[in-house]
């Protein structure tokens, strides 16, 4: 930063779980036609569940914020977070701690309804401790399972300007992760331009003391009301997929790791050097592979050829796994070409146990009832990757491979990750 020169001001907004049942902003809050059609009582007990809240709590104060103070060091930065006095007193607590800790964050109670961005009062009350004058600053939202990179506000500076007063900025490529006991797998790297992860807007106070541009367009078309800033050079964010997010709330219960790892696929493996330069706090927590490194079970170290004549492997784990097929050198799995079946055991009915495979994209076969799928054709950069997730009360004791057709498919090993059950 140049010697003498004002420091940017950015003014961010965390909303915390704040208590807002049917305001249509969320699939949990939304109605049974557009979202989870939760009644009151059982939205909030899924909001507040701990189930819920820990994993959030967790990420957002021992990971979010941490890389927040890193890369606000040579910034003037304000970050609120808004929640609501309903929120269980110990996660209360963990914000109130992680307030003292961090001095630039500050504490919203509200019983209202919020937005994403901060809203008009929280930014005159940030604006009024400084005296900004009529020098443009950033506002940006920040959700609270989400990770700016240690260089946002670098980024994001140069933007900051008279000139792009009314403008938005989308920084549009980042990673993604999937979150495994505290963990984060299958860290890949993703092309997302005009998400959620950190959209700022570039607002001042005009002649007449008013603050231009704090109306919040809906993210994914922010370019259709205000000229819009794309800035991919660089990773910017870390986004973590866990099974409590509200994009996975469907009213039912539904397979978490087929959606969150084919919602990721996106550009390929992360550079793990680059994600732990630019987010320390995750160094030595991300990992390639689509479950813990270290609890891969090899099914075939050999290398192994398939064809119309099955293969089969026992499967002694309970819970959701994920199959990985590396094929020999030069070779690859084509579409609809190598099936895998499932032999499973199981309590529920077949009507509910059919249904939940579907969601997964396996289908339940009359003939032997096993349950069946093509392996995705889609290379994820280190092998063909298959997630496979069982309702509750069913296990699958059998792994079955055979192709579909008679050409042969050669593969230098078969390997699978088993992941945590869920436990929402």
């Amino acid at each position: 930063m140049e010697s003498g020169k004002p420091r940017t001001l950015f003014i961010g907004h965390t909303r915390f779980s704040v208590h807002q049942h049917g305001s249509g902003y969320f699939n949990a809050t939304r109605d049974a036609d557009a979202g989870a059609g939760f009644t009151e009582d059982e939205y909030t007990s899924w909001l507040y569940s701990e189930t819920r809240l820990a994993p959030r709590t967790e990420i957002f104060t021992t990971l979010s914020l941490p890389q927040l103070a890193l890369a606000a060091r040579d910034h003037d930065v304000v970050h609120f977070v808004s929640y609501s006095p309903s929120l269980p007193a110990h996660h209360q607590q963990a914000l109130k701690e992680a307030a003292q800790k961090h001095p630039f964050l500050r504490l919203n109670e509200t019983t209202k309804p919020v937005n994403s961005t901060p809203s008009r009062k929280l930014v005159e009350q940030a604006l009024a401790e400084r005296d900004l004058g009529s020098r443009p600053f950033g506002v940006y939202r920040l959700d609270d399972d989400d990770l700016l990179s240690v260089r946002y506000f670098d980024q994001m500076a140069p933007y900051v300007t008279p000139r792009h007063v009314g403008w938005w900025v989308s920084l549009g490529t980042g990673f993604s992760a999937i979150r495994v006991d505290g963990k984060y797998a299958y860290t890949r790297e993703l092309y997302y331009p005009k998400s959620a992860f950190g959209p700022m807007a570039i607002a001042a106070v005009d002649q007449d003391g008013e603050i231009e541009n704090l109306s919040a367009p809906k993210h994914t078309v922010m370019d259709k009301f205000n000229p819009t800033i794309l800035d991919s050079r660089e990773p910017a964010y870390f986004h973590i997929r866990h099974e409590s997010q509200d994009s996975t709330v469907k009213g039912s219960i539904a397979p978490f790791y087929p959606e969150a790892m084919s919602r990721i696929l996106g550009e390929g493996p992360a550079d793990l050097t680059q994600a732990a330069e630019l987010f320390p706090v995750l160094d030595g927590l991300a990992a390639h592979e689509p479950g813990a490194p270290e609890s891969g079970v090899t099914l075939s170290a050999a290398p192994l050829s398939l064809s119309r004549e099955a293969v089969t492997f026992d499967w002694p784990h309970e819970g959701p796994l994920s199959l990985v097929l590396i094929p020999a050198e030069g070779g690859r799995v084509n579409s609809n070409q190598v099936q895998v079946r499932l032999t499973v055991t199981e309590t529920s009915e077949d009507e509910e146990t059919s249904k939940f495979f579907a969601q997964g994209r396996f289908r339940h076969s009359e003939r032997d009832g096993t349950y069946w799928t093509y392996m995705p054709h889609k290379t994820s950069g280190f092998g063909h990757v298959l997630p496979i997730e069982p309702p509750k009360g069913v296990s699958v004791s059998k792994i079955t491979l055979i192709t579909s057709r008679k050409d042969q498919v050669d593969l230098d090993s078969v390997t699978a990750y088993p992941l945590p059950a869920r436990r929402v």
